[in-house]
């Protein structure tokens, strides 16, 4: 038994480091970074399931120019709004706000999170499931996504090949790069204008 038992171990180790040493098929290279070898699906090969969904969810998302937690954070702002009375002129003026906020964001043309979350969906690490999205990898994709924007967003998003993106792509690196300043500085305001929102919510009770 413990003659099988070792054997089984070692046959074990040699699986696991056979599987992390395997680059993913069908899948392109991109990169590699600290150990780990990024991929991206080829042109014609479909998203899985969880990834296409997310996908498409983020798409929808950059459309409107917010976030999932930007658009939360607006829509509790107004169930207060609406649970303190809109009979009171003040709360009924935060609403209309509220509502200005989500149509300006619509003409925003790029979202800096929205982007990098749906690169961090189209862009498998070697050591994560191909179908599944992992939270924890997507948030340390997510962190190094950012700092790699940091020095060049425009050929960054540009190597990924992402279709998705490849008609904003199309602009100069420098009109991108600025669009991108400009969205940033964008979501530092939208932060500013929410605050402002619901510092003028009036409950009915004195601060």
């Amino acid at each position: 038994m413990r003659l099988f038992k070792g054997l089984g171990g070692r046959l074990q180790s040699i699986f696991l480091r056979s599987k992390e040493a395997k680059p993913l098929r069908p899948m392109v290279e991109l990169f590699k970074h600290e150990g780990h070898t990024y991929y991206r699906f080829p042109k014609e090969m479909n998203l899985p399931l969880e990834r296409f969904s997310m996908s498409m969810g983020l798409m929808e998302r950059i459309s409107s120019g917010l976030s999932g937690s930007e658009m939360e954070r607006i829509l509790e702002g107004m169930e207060k709004a609406l649970s303190a009375g809109l009979s009171n002129p003040k709360n009924a003026a935060v609403v209309a706000g509220y509502i200005h906020v989500i149509r300006e964001r619509q003409d925003t043309v790029i979202h800096r999170d929205l982007l990098l979350n749906l690169a961090a969906c189209w862009v498998v690490r070697s050591d994560e499931d191909v179908a599944v999205v992992d939270p924890d990898i997507h948030s340390k994709k997510l962190e190094l996504f950012e700092a790699m924007c940091k020095e060049a967003s425009h050929d960054f998003f540009t190597r990924l090949d992402i279709d998705p993106l490849m008609p904003l792509l199309t602009m100069s690196a420098d009109t991108f790069q600025n669009l991108w300043e400009y969205n940033v500085e964008a979501q530092r305001n939208l932060t500013k204008a929410l605050t402002h929102l619901d510092s003028h919510l009036d409950n009915g009770r004195k601060k």
